[in-house]
């Protein structure tokens, strides 16, 4: 049977008061952060599910919660405020004289030493331009780069990402084992490191971090269990904590390179070594501005 009746319509406006209700989980909030009056918001909510057909949050005396049709529309309709706003934002630069900007993420599990080969031809390639860099979780990186609220993220490669962004570039990090200067250097043969390892007091990213995955995936190939004593995302603090004798580590090789007092520290390169993969991500189906591809393009990722 064919139906006639007409598509229903929904248009930017109604779609960021819902964004808005589901923000601040309250119609009086959002009724506020938009100057409206409690009971006019919850009249235009009423007229918005009227013409869809469909509830999309549920409403009691205590709480609003969304619903699943509620839920689905606004996580496949998350990027569209966003890609209006970089719309507007590339009219502004390229016709009305605003300043161009980036908006990167970068993942808090890079070091300080991995900022060099990502920003090292910006300056000379487009001073005028502003980089705007924040550090979210990785999850919120790649979840704002597929809803185009940042222009990059930079985050560890993990399954599933093609799906979400595009991938521009990515580069291999390996990893070392560091010890403090203070002690002596384990022997890698296996049976002597196994029996080092598991005494050693050790620190390490969070557990089910992708970094951490990878380094207890080298754990379980050499037979070796270990507990660590403390887990930190931060490798240029693993470095510090090293250097004063308070434990053992793998860090990105690269990472010792920004680390003042590498005389404090010894560093053993292992064969076969831990591995993680780094990728520069972008939104999906949107033509870069140039300044952006320039950026991306200048990535030193090797």
């Amino acid at each position: 049977m064919n139906d006639d009746r007409p598509t229903p319509q929904l248009d930017l406006k109604d779609l960021h008061l819902l964004h808005l209700i589901n923000h601040f989980k309250s119609i009086t909030l959002a009724a506020d952060a938009v100057n409206l009056t409690q009971s006019a918001l919850s009249r235009k909510l009423q007229a918005i599910e009227l013409e869809l057909g469909i509830q999309l949050f549920y409403r009691s005396t205590r709480k609003l919660s969304i619903s699943p049709a509620g839920r689905q529309l606004l996580e496949d309709t998350a990027a569209i405020p966003n890609i209006l706003d970089s719309a507007i934002q590339r009219i502004s630069e390229n016709f009305l004289g605003s300043q161009k900007q980036i908006n990167i993420g970068i993942s808090s599990s890079l070091s300080l030493a991995h900022l060099p080969g990502i920003f090292h031809s910006q300056s000379n390639l487009h001073p005028e331009v502003k980089v705007i860099i924040s550090q979210p979780t990785a999850d919120e990186i790649i979840h704002q780069v597929a809803t185009n609220k940042l222009d990059l993220g930079i985050v560890n490669h993990q399954a599933g990402l093609e799906s979400k962004a595009q991938v521009h570039h990515q580069m291999s990090d390996r990893f070392c084992l560091i010890v403090s200067a203070d002690v002596s250097a384990p022997s890698l043969s296996p049976k002597h490191f196994k029996k080092w390892a598991e005494r050693q007091t050790w620190i390490l990213p969070p557990e089910r971090s992708v970094s951490r995955v990878v380094i207890d995936e080298w754990f379980a190939k050499k037979g070796v269990q270990v507990t660590p004593n403390m887990e930190l995302e931060n490798f240029d603090l693993m470095c510090q904590l090293t250097a004063l004798n308070m434990g053992v580590a793998f860090i990105p090789k690269r990472a010792l390179s920004a680390f003042p007092r590498k005389k404090q520290l010894q560093h053993l390169s292992l064969q076969p070594a831990p591995e993680r993969m780094l990728s520069v991500i972008g939104p999906k189906n949107i033509v870069p501005s140039q300044h952006i591809e320039d950026f991306t393009q200048s990535i030193l990722f090797s």
